[in-house]
């Protein structure tokens, strides 16, 4: 009876289902169709938007206007809610129902749960269609509002000129001294070499001073009596006169400058006659020509002009882009970084009229870190406190908690208005997806010094970067990185071996303008223990930013926290930690700065269907059973964790690319023959995606060692060696294993990296390492090799790595042998050496051909470097001497390295040797920087094992000084714990370097 009951009722539910899937059967065949085409659509929209801005710029993106930017947000927003729609639709339409509804109809009320479920898939699928059509029907509208609006004819004119108006000199400049005395020293000749002329550029971020140094340089009166003639011309300066040819009024105003006489008989736009009458009267002279902001197709336009007449004659060049720079002092010229204030001189200019006291010092220290050193920010603060009759630390914060007021919004008497241009102008200037990655930094507290690889996999987990027809998504996303690097919008602090930024840090100022941008259009929230925020406050945000863990109110809907695609969690996880299960649409979860996570934490994990950047740190010791269900994670880091067992489920995950930590396999899996087959299983039918595995820990079970062979997409492995009871077994099994990753067709352009850390092992592990020969038609593929242990000659293996580029060896001894082996390797382009001792060793004529960059790291004082003979290294730019004991030049001539940009020696030599390589870098015909180093981690390890990840979460704290004599002052004004921070010093003693 109850069987027929529930037939009875099931067809009466059934019947209704048909129904509505024959109503809605005309939205539902269209809907993978929309899906697709709203996919689309979201691509089309950079491009609409570029084209259109384009128009609405009149051609060029530094004039952008008012309705641009507006067009712009709006676009942003519905390219955000459209990949959010599709995100659910993803979900839902792929989504399996549970075990328990999926057992076959067994009961009737298993059926009922199974048809509820299907009913809901049906409404949810109609209500997406109509969804998607609303999109489309948004982008549509937006579209058609922008098209009918007229554009003044001034509007770029005027638009340009405020781009333009920061170009001013400074009332009573600050902090230059050294800079202009660096630069002065470029415009004389050094002794030997070649009367010829020079193209020196100054590049550095809008408001940094560039014009006021270049203007001081210019009329000073060195330069006034060293050059017969001297012009200086505007190039940022809008077209007024030509038509928007600002190229032929650049080439005018030089004539006037040069030759007035003849400028008065030339019509302007004769710009044939301009250019012949410059290029013959500049032939026969020696001259200074100083062009502010200069663009590129500005040099490429005029350039031909600057014959080099071997007067030594100079070009001072102002421009706010490295690439720019680079390419203006191709070949003998200079590229000059200038850099931000120090804490003195910025005080200087921000408190100037003030009366100084200890609680204005101290109340202004938030602001003035939030300027960041930038000039232009410290003139703005001191322009406004002096509308107070007596400025006090307590009006200095609260301007500090009001900047991005100012940043952000125009008003009467407005002090900050030219600060406000140039760094809207930095904004504006970049592409629609370059925007929200830049937008998107300002999820990170201020100050805050980043990896590149990190904030790369951060934006490809977020959709940031779309891949085209001919380059991949992690190409784009590092195009954007070194299109920020290059517009000098974020700063590099810290170089990798291949010259590529490992670390950075975006302009304090620049951040301040970001966040307060992202907060006012919903793109992120954030909360911290000195200002939390109630809950209300994360309504539509994208990406949630909590530091310390706290909100005002306890508890966050699901609605309030619908569209947050990244968590960002430091300090204590508190409250925020129970925000992860209703962040349905969440991509990213970075915890690796909660210094109370637990275990519990995590076990609901697997919830998050859309993660894919999953970062933990704390005390966590366990990942749940529940990671299996994260489909979508590309990236898991564990490096800040005391996980030391990984589950093999981890290892399963299809789209896994990146997995970080120190970790063998669990035991109880290893044992487990059935799962053992379903992973090898797995592994062998190239459906793993896994490509950096750093690292793991060998030991007698084998476990990652047994499975890197099936592992057919690794590009980058660290291991860590243990010692055995059977070492013979253990090496052979080492090396096939290592054999099977580095073993590539001939062909194959896949480079791969390989950290091999034996230092725990008692016996020379390493160096009995060995390959067979590599068989016909293969090639051993290693680009970039680190081994760390003790070694007494060089591994075998290592001569046969034809493509090695780059190579890092760590022992506490490095043995004469094993150095002159290296002298073989003459593909190398970068070579570093860490030991407690090094034997003597001679660098011959010859030796090491290619080599880019060489840095030895050694510790003993007593300990001398290799003797580099004259035709040794030809082609070394970086030269790294990180030897605290190191005695003035230790023997080393660098006046034949013609090709040397840099040279870094340790904090802790004595003054006398940091004044020897004073003078060798300013004697140098190349002027090669001179820095001092310090760094606690010379092996710039990938994966840290659990005794360095305490190490790793003391704060860093970098010192950057004009010269060593600043530096003491410097060190004095830095509040260092000594037990939980790292100090970086750098120092710029000629900032000047040869391209």
């Amino acid at each position: 009876m109850e069987s027929a009951a529930a037939s009875a009722f099931l067809k009466s539910v059934m019947g209704r289902l048909f129904q509505v899937l024959e109503k809605e059967y005309n939205k539902q065949k269209g809907l993978r169709q929309d899906t697709l085409s709203i996919q689309q659509d979201l691509r089309m929209i950079a491009a609409a938007m570029d084209d259109r801005i384009h128009a609405l710029g009149r051609g060029d993106r530094r004039t952008r206007t008012a309705v641009a930017r507006l067009y712009s947000e709006e676009m942003l927003g519905l390219a955000h809610d459209a990949q959010d729609c599709i995100d659910r639709i993803v979900h839902r339409l792929t989504c399996k129902p549970s075990r328990s509804s999926a057992g076959g109809g067994v009961s009737p009320s298993a059926l009922v749960r199974r048809v509820a479920h299907e009913l809901k898939k049906v409404q949810c699928r109609s209500g997406f269609a109509d969804e998607i059509h609303k999109l489309k029907a948004r982008l549509k509208q937006a579209h058609d509002r922008v098209v009918g609006i007229p554009i003044p004819a001034t509007a770029c004119q005027e638009s340009a000129a405020a781009s333009s108006a920061s170009c001013r000199v400074a009332r009573n400049p600050v902090g230059i001294g050294k800079p202009v005395e660096e630069l002065l020293s470029l415009l004389d000749e050094v002794e030997g070499e070649p009367e010829q002329l020079r193209v020196i550029s100054v590049v550095g971020f809008g408001g940094l001073g560039k014009t006021t140094l270049a203007r001081a340089v210019y009329e000073s009166p060195h330069a006034v009596e060293k050059f017969h003639r001297r012009a200086w011309v505007d190039a940022g300066r809008p077209s007024l006169e030509t038509n928007g040819d600002r190229v032929s009024e650049i080439l005018r105003d030089l004539l006037r400058q040069v030759r007035p006489e003849d400028a008065m008989d030339v019509a302007v736009t004769d710009g044939q006659r301009i250019e012949a009458l410059l290029t013959e009267y500049l032939k026969d002279t020696r001259y200074l020509i100083v062009i502010d902001d200069i663009a590129m197709e500005q040099w490429s336009a005029i350039s031909f002009i600057f014959e080099d007449n071997g007067k030594s004659s100079r070009i001072l060049l102002t421009t706010a882009t490295h690439k720019t720079a680079k390419n203006c002092s191709h070949g003998s010229g200079y590229v000059y970084q200038l850099d931000t204030l120090g804490e003195e001189d910025s005080m200087e200019i921000a408190l100037q009229g003030a009366v100084r006291s200890p609680e204005l010092e101290q109340g202004s220290t938030t602001l003035l870190q939030k300027c960041g050193g930038l000039p232009l920010a410290l003139v703005s603060v001191s322009d406004f406190m002096k509308s107070s009759v007596e400025p006090t630390g307590e009006q200095c914060a609260e301007l500090c908690r009001s900047l991005g007021y100012h940043l952000r919004e125009k008003h009467d008497h407005d002090n900050f208005a030219e600060l406000r241009r140039v760094l809207m102008h930095n904004y504006d200037s970049l592409s629609v997806y370059d925007m929200t990655c830049l937008l998107y930094l300002s999820v990170f507290p201020s100050n805050r010094l980043l990896k590149r690889k990190v904030l790369i996999r951060r934006w490809l987990a977020e959709g940031y970067a779309r891949s085209d027809s001919l380059r991949s998504e992690e190409d784009i996303a590092g195009e954007t990185f070194k299109t920020l690097i290059d517009r000098n919008i974020i700063q590099s602090i810290e170089t990798r071996n291949d010259a590529q930024v490992k670390t950075f840090k975006t302009h304090a100022i620049m951040h301040e303008f970001l966040l307060h941008k992202s907060m006012s259009k919903g793109f992120i929230a954030t909360s911290s223990w000195n200002h939390p925020r109630p809950c209300a406050y994360l309504n539509n945000a994208c990406h949630l930013s909590v530091h310390g863990g706290s909100l005002t109110d306890s508890e966050a809907s699901e609605e309030d926290l619908s569209r947050v695609r990244s968590l960002t969690v430091s300090g204590k996880a508190g409250d925020a930690i129970s925000y992860v299960r209703k962040c349905k649409l969440l991509r990213v979860l970075d915890l690796d700065e909660c210094n109370d996570l637990e275990d519990n934490h995590l076990k609901h994990i697997g919830k998050l269907w859309h993660l894919k950047y999953l970062c933990v740190g704390g005390t966590i010791e366990k990942l749940p059973s529940s990671i299996e269900g994260l489909h979508c994670l590309e990236t898991l880091d564990l490096r800040r964790t005391k996980i030391k067992t990984l589950p093999i489920e981890a290892i399963m995950l299809y789209h896994l690319t990146h997995l970080f930590g120190k970790f063998t396999i669990d035991k109880d899996d290893l044992r487990n023959a059935n799962k053992m087959r379903k992973v090898v299983k797995f592994l062998s039918g190239n459906k793993s995606n896994l490509k950096t595995l750093a690292g793991f820990v060998t030991s007698e079970s084998q476990g990652f060692m047994q499975l890197m062979g099936h592992m057919k997409n690794l590009r980058k492995v660290k291991i860590w060696c243990e010692p055995v009871a059977n070492g013979s077994s253990y090496t052979t099994e080492l090396s096939e294993a290592i054999q099977d990753f580095s073993k590539v067709p001939i062909d194959n352009a896949g480079a791969r990296s390989l950290s091999l850390d034996s230092e725990v092992c008692s016996e020379d592990m390493l160096s009995s390492l060995d390959f067979e020969p590599c068989p016909e038609g293969s090639k051993y593929d290693i680009r970039s090799l680190k081994l760390h242990g003790k070694l007494l000659q060089l591994p075998p293996f290592v001569t046969l790595l034809i493509g090695l580029k780059e190579l890092s060896i760590s022992s506490a001894t490095l043995t004469r042998d094993l150095l002159s082996s290296l002298i073989n390797l003459g593909n190398l382009l970068y070579l570093k050496l860490i030991a407690n001792q090094l034997e003597n060793f001679e660098m011959r004529k010859g030796a090491f051909p290619s080599l880019r960059r060489l840095c030895f790291v050694v510790r003993s004082l007593a300990s001398p470097l290799p003797a580099i003979e004259q035709g040794a290294l030809p082609n070394i730019v970086s030269l790294q001497l990180l030897c605290p004991g190191l005695v003035g030049l230790s023997g080393i001539q660098i006046r034949h390295l013609r090709h040397l940009k840099e040279v870094t020696i340790d904090r802790a030599v004595s003054d006398q040797t940091r004044t020897d390589w004073e003078e060798a870098t300013k004697n140098h015909p190349n002027r090669p920087r001179l820095l001092l180093f310090k760094n606690g981690d010379p092996m710039e390890s990938e994966g840290p094992g659990h005794e360095e990840a305490s190490a790793m979460r003391e704060k860093r704290k970098i010192c950057v000084v004009q010269s060593s004599s600043d530096l003491d002052s410097g060190l004095k004004k830095m509040r260092l714990s000594e037990s939980s921070s790292r100090l970086e010093v750098i120092v710029h003693s000629n900032s000047s370097m040869q391209l």
